[in-house]
């Protein structure tokens, strides 16, 4: 089997583990996902992910 790169897989599905992170119900899944860009990511990824919880969180509180 081929050894996977965490760098070029937090880069080439960076939005998937950003939807994962927004929309489960398991802390343990979005856990994995938030360190995985926090590990792997460009800052971009981890800015982008928390503006989208910090409106979400805006929204819910409303």
């Amino acid at each position: 089997m081929e050894d996977l790169d965490p760098d070029q897989y937090v880069n080439e599905n960076s939005d998937q583990l950003a939807y994962v992170i927004k929309h489960s119900n398991d802390r343990f899944v979005r856990s994995l996902c938030l360190a995985a860009l926090v590990e792997y990511g460009d800052d971009g990824d981890v800015d982008k992910v928390r503006n989208e919880l910090e409106q979400f969180q805006s929204v819910s509180d409303s």
